[in-house]
């Protein structure tokens, strides 16, 4: 198919958000990785102000925290630090 005659589907935070809304997607694991998507797109080590990123997506800190450490066990982040450097890793 040639780029002319495809057709992409981009989630932008509102679509995001509108589908966590209405429970089509209820894993806040799989929420926060969209998410990270969206605000840090190709970044390999973004740096993240919890508390700002956790308001603009309605996440609990905790709920955020829980989320990290369960894509860290899945291979996704690979270090996080205090800070909050988080390190992706690479595909």
């Amino acid at each position: 198919m040639t780029d002319s005659t495809s057709t992409h589907y981009l989630i932008d935070r509102e679509e995001l958000l509108r589908i966590r809304q209405i429970k089509l997607l209820t894993n806040d694991r799989d929420y926060v990785f969209f998410a990270l998507q969206i605000d840090y797109p190709a970044k390999l080590n973004p740096t993240i102000e919890v508390s700002a990123f956790c308001e603009r997506w309605e996440l609990s800190d905790g709920n955020f925290y829980k989320a990290l450490g369960e894509l860290r066990q899945k291979g996704i982040v690979v270090s996080i630090a205090n800070s909050l450097n988080l390190q992706f890793q690479s595909s």
